[in-house]
């Protein structure tokens, strides 16, 4: 399979001035907890997008979308936001941002491609926002610093009415390190950094499933969720207590306020606090390196996440509960990718082998074909060569 340079040498006859590597931003916990305010440990994977961008000497911008094979083309003095942009509305933005910025900018040609590209509309757009403000700023030499060029990447949300980043994303594709964690607090945005202790040459690696499901499959849910996760958090403040704060609550200080919602919602801000305190139980089994711990609240959020914000499907099912059966898996959830049906597994090394087994048995049952790969903490965003993931 062509490569993104490779790609962009064929649509458009030129090399790529400028390659830029975008992680993809993953949520281990804590992936609603922005709804209260809360707590979320996140990191990058080395999957993710490609961006490859080549200087013109004319004021048109074309983009080729190679992971859908899908093209458009615009001039810098025409960014008005059209029904019909899908994607390029988040392309435009950039532009739009940083012509008002009075960044010397010209016309270019653009791809991108990788698994950010079939993402849901908040991690797409932190993945192509990012991606070209760093990958512009080495092509047109703007001077740009790491904290700039995160603030003119939020600042883009300024641009688009249908599409938006999370800021929690873009900081961490900035700031990312190989191996290490990130704990944030969403509330006040401090965040810390610490090393990643389990993988596979610890005895305990981590794993990434991602279960082949269709792009849609989970996307409608969702988006609905996320809409009654805006709802329930409004109510339930206005119920509260003066002073008291949402991070505060737990699912049983909820049952006890009995507050007037109705019970979906009830079960969705129990969701959004057990959530954000998974979160912060999580970083003390990381920094303690207990493995049966973080399995243990991997279990726990998976079932809050079946049972209270009932964001699953037959076939995570299926893979959550016929992996843990197998001796020597702690746990199983499923996580924040952008992507829907992609679970993260704990598993002791000689257990590894074992748990494949259960995936080639899933893949007979229901006809998707599972990936599964190591997942350590990777770096932030960066300019890379051409021949680096030749592949991707």
């Amino acid at each position: 399979m062509d490569g993104t340079a490779k790609a962009h040498q064929g649509e458009y006859g030129a090399e790529p001035g400028v390659l830029v590597e975008v992680p993809q931003v993953t949520t281990l916990l804590g992936a609603f907890a922005e709804y209260c305010s809360g707590y979320a440990l996140m990191s990058t994977n080395d999957h993710g997008l490609r961006v490859a961008l080549t200087r013109r000497d004319d004021n048109t911008v074309r983009v080729f979308n190679a992971t859908k094979g899908e093209r458009k083309k615009f001039q810098l003095s025409a960014l008005k936001e059209r029904k019909e942009d899908k994607w390029a509305a988040i392309v435009k933005a950039v532009c739009q941002c940083l012509l008002s910025s009075e960044l010397p900018i010209s016309g270019f040609d653009m791809t991108f491609k990788g698994q950010s590209a079939s993402a849901d509309a908040p991690s797409i757009t932190a993945a192509i926002v990012s991606g070209m403000i760093y990958g512009l700023n080495s092509l047109f030499s703007l001077g740009l610093d790491a904290n700039r060029m995160m603030r003119l990447s939020f600042g883009a949300n300024r641009y688009i009415t249908r599409y938006g980043s999370r800021l929690r994303d873009l900081v961490t594709l900035f700031t990312a390190e190989q191996g290490r964690i990130i704990f944030f607090n969403l509330e006040s945005y401090d965040y810390e950094v610490f090393d990643y202790p389990f993988t596979a040459s610890g005895g305990v690696g981590s794993y990434f499933i991602d279960c082949s499901l269709p792009e849609d499959e989970l996307s409608a849910e969702v988006e609905i969720f996320r809409e009654n996760c805006v709802k329930a958090a409004k109510m339930t403040k206005e119920a509260l207590p003066y002073g008291e704060k949402l991070n505060g609550l737990t699912e049983r200080g909820i049952r006890h306020l009995h507050l007037p919602l109705p019970e979906d919602l009830k079960r969705t801000i129990s969701f959004v606090v057990e959530d954000s305190a998974f979160a912060r139980k999580g970083l003390d089994a990381i920094k303690s390196g207990d493995a049966t711990a973080f399995g243990k609240i991997f279990a726990a959020e998976q079932r809050n996440i079946s049972e209270l914000a009932d964001l699953t499907s037959p076939e995570v099912e299926w893979l959550v509960r016929r992996g843990v059966e197998v001796a020597g898996v702690k746990g199983i959830t499923e996580i924040s990718v952008g992507i829907s049906g992609t679970l993260v597994a704990l598993i002791e090394k000689d257990a590894v082998e074992l748990y494949g087994k259960q995936l080639e048995e899933y893949e007979r049952i229901f006809g998707f074909h599972p990936i599964m790969r190591e997942y350590v903490p990777s770096s932030g965003l960066r300019i890379i060569g051409p021949d680096e993931y030749p592949s991707l």
